[in-house]
């Protein structure tokens, strides 16, 4: 996805769609580019979704089926749909956009090689950002903000970018200049409900000289007037032998300031301040076609509301503090396997509603809403209390019951989005009591859609001191177009068998010293995860881990190439243990590597090595003895020699993990066959 800066020839970069919504990136993300850090905006400045939002309108005026017509045109231009009712479905019900209608592909738009310009009339389809911060340095260590610079520039304003000033020097007698780049500010204001802000310079100075003493108290610098009315900022080295701040003096260079002697930056990034409520990623930005936007975009200060929080923190652009990405990911799953038979009608009454609308049949519309308002009733009474909590459990709960007990013909519904054989019988005698099922997936569709994002601290379920920020800025009930990427690949699906779990004789014991131990507030949310799933989650995310590890001895896959999906539950009514390793396009594996490893041989050494090599660890016996280590100390036996893979593999950032759970010879769920492995 080609990101728009400018109509010259110099200031466009192509940002992978994957970069744009991933863990780390999307609406309201710096991202790191050759001409400065950029804030992406949210979802309403992107303009392949403006797009479609054009395109159902003109269906609405020309009385066209709108899913049709925007598939069909938008195809023309470029933009897909995804076909995952289930995810939109989700989607609808997690951010109650009722309205929602299309989930749209990031469109891949490439850059001309020679010129570096958007190839062909695409330019309106890209996605709009803005720099961030907006404050930059010339050679001197004079800083300005973005529209300073801006109206500096004294020759044709279409060459400010990538942003520079004219420095003047004499040749020959003569003077000449020099148009020199400029260098972008590296710190932000960020807090946990969100917001974000360029730091106030000339505010601080004026602050910082009038209350030498006040750096332990709460500063609302917003608030504070700045040093003079033509603040000329210069932030220079001391002749003190200091690193960072505390080696750097803040000065004005004005005549006519008062605080032209300036001041110290020690202690600067421990200081108390005070939010000022800033949402920068919500500016209007302009049409993407045009790269110096709106004027007020340019200016310092952005779209805001009351905040007022206190425990606002200094930043670095290269923080791994400022982003923190939820993302939902789905499985193609055809409707026909997880709907009731109420479910389908109810689907097809939807579509047949949409169409008299359409027609404007109103009669019919009654009629028909009428019918679902009926099918609608009972499903209401039976609904879980706790929706937010439970709604990822049954979402995966969907997609386990398709794989784990539907058969070959129901899954392949849609063989290019999902295709599937089992391959449960390729398992020796030794295994089978352990197994329900074991699916090789030839072709897997993954869409990926980002929920929100929060700052400071990832988001917990149940938190209340972070507050996650949507990436549209509309009412919910106006958002019409979603933006997802999809992943095609291949895996391996393992369900265990539910008596065999039962049955097992697990130390519980250990598991109850590990999580009553006294953790701090950041280990809340992850504590309680673990207290929900218990031992089984242990069980399955370990052996989900053994198997990519072991992939990786066998194979030669890297795990970064390999992602888990565990799908654990101890409910009644949603009871679920297994777990799915996969590989996407792109990465090492995805050319039918990984599926070759369920024929019958390779199947079976993949599960016998996986678990004799668990036995084995370089840490050992500190590591198999362990009450606790990892992460918030909540991983047992199992450390980086044994149980632990990539960070970008893993779920659960490398917790709930122990190899006890599954090989002790005594409580192991395996204990009955690990020593005839051997």
């Amino acid at each position: 996805m080609a990101r728009k800066d400018s109509r010259n020839r110099q200031a466009n970069e192509a940002v992978s769609k994957f970069k744009l919504l991933s863990a780390y990136g999307g609406p309201g993300s710096l991202v790191h580019t050759a001409y400065g850090s950029i804030l992406i905006s949210c979802i309403e400045e992107w303009g392949f979704l403006n797009k479609v939002k054009e395109l159902y309108n003109e269906a609405l005026q020309l009385a066209e089926d709108p899913q049709a017509y925007v598939k069909k045109q938008g195809g023309l231009q470029g933009i897909c749909l995804s076909n995952d009712e289930r995810l939109l479905r989700e989607l609808k019900d997690a951010k109650r956009i009722d309205n929602l209608l299309f989930l749209t592909l990031i469109p891949n738009i490439e850059l001309d090689d020679f010129y570096n310009e958007i190839e062909g009339p695409r330019a309106h389809l890209a996605i709009n950002s803005e720099f961030m911060p907006k404050i930059f340095f010339d050679k001197r260590d004079h800083l300005k903000t973005y529209e300073q610079w801006y109206n500096a520039w004294t020759r044709e304003k279409e060459k400010f970018f990538p942003p520079k000033y004219l420095q003047s020097f004499q040749r020959d007698g003569a003077p000449f200049e020099v148009p020199i780049p400029l260098k972008q500010d590296n710190i932000v204001l960020i807090c946990k409900n969100g917001h974000i802000s360029d730091f106030p310079w000339a505010h601080f100075l004026r602050w910082r000289i009038e209350q030498p003493h006040a750096l332990n108290d709460e500063i609302d610098l917003y608030n504070v007037q700045p040093c003079c009315n033509r603040p000329d900022i210069q932030i220079s080295e001391t002749a003190a032998n200091a690193t960072g701040f505390d080696g750097k003096w803040l000065k004005c260079n004005n005549p006519g300031c008062s605080f032209s002697g300036g001041t110290s930056l020690k202690g600067i990034m421990s200081l108390k301040l005070v939010c000022p409520g800033h949402k920068p990623w919500e500016s209007e930005t302009g049409p993407p076609a045009s790269y110096f936007g709106k004027p007020e975009v340019r200016r310092a200060q952005p779209p805001a509301e009351a905040c007022r929080r206190s425990d606002t923190r200094i930043a670095l652009t290269t923080g791994n503090n400022l982003y923190f990405s939820r993302i939902m990911t789905s499985i193609f799953m055809p409707p026909e396997l997880f709907m009731t038979e109420g479910e389908l009608r109810k689907l097809l009454l939807e579509q047949q509603l949409e169409r008299a609308m359409n027609a404007k049949n109103f009669a019919l519309c009654m009629t028909i809403q009428a019918e679902i308002e009926v099918l609608n009733a009972p499903a209401m009474a039976s609904a879980s209390i706790n929706l937010e909590e439970n709604r990822d459990v049954r979402f995966r709960f969907q997609e386990y019951s398709a794989f784990a007990h539907k058969s070959e013909d129901e899954i392949n519904i849609s063989r290019k989005d999902l295709f599937v054989n089992d391959v449960t019988t390729n398992l020796a005698d030794i295994f089978r009591p352990y197994f329900h099922r074991i699916l090789r997936i030839d072709r897997l569709k993954i869409t990926s859609a980002q929920l929100d994002f929060s700052r400071v601290e990832p988001y917990e379920s149940g938190s209340t001191d972070i507050m996650n920020r949507n990436i549209f800025r509309s009412r919910a009930e106006n958002v019409l177009s979603y933006p997802v990427v999809e992943n095609f690949g291949e895996g391996i699906f393992f369900a265990f068998d539910h008596n065999a779990i039962q049955q097992a004789e697990t130390d519980t014991r250990r598991f109850s010293r590990l999580l009553n131990r006294r953790r701090n507030r950041f280990a809340e949310g992850a504590t309680y995860f673990a207290e929900t799933g218990g031992w089984r989650l242990y069980m399955t995310h370990t052996f989900a881990h053994l198997i990519m590890r072991e992939l990786e001895f066998r194979c030669g896959y890297p795990t970064a190439s390999l992602s888990e999906r565990l799908f654990v539950s101890n409910d009644a009514e949603t009871k679920m243990y297994g777990c799915l390793i996969y590989t996407a396009e792109g990465a090492e594996g995805s050319m039918g590597g990984l599926i070759a490893q369920t024929r019958e041989t390779n199947l079976n050494d993949l599960l016998r090595s996986a678990l004799v090599r668990a036995t084995i660890c370089n840490s050992d016996p500190l590591c198999w003895r362990s009450d606790g280590q990892g992460l918030f100390e909540l991983n047992l036996a199992s450390c980086f020699a044994c149980g632990l893979v990539s960070e970008t593999s893993c779920e659960h950032r490398n917790i709930y993990l122990d190899r006890q759970v599954l090989i002790d010879s005594t409580n192991g769920f395996f204990k009955d066959i690990i020593n005839r492995l051997k």
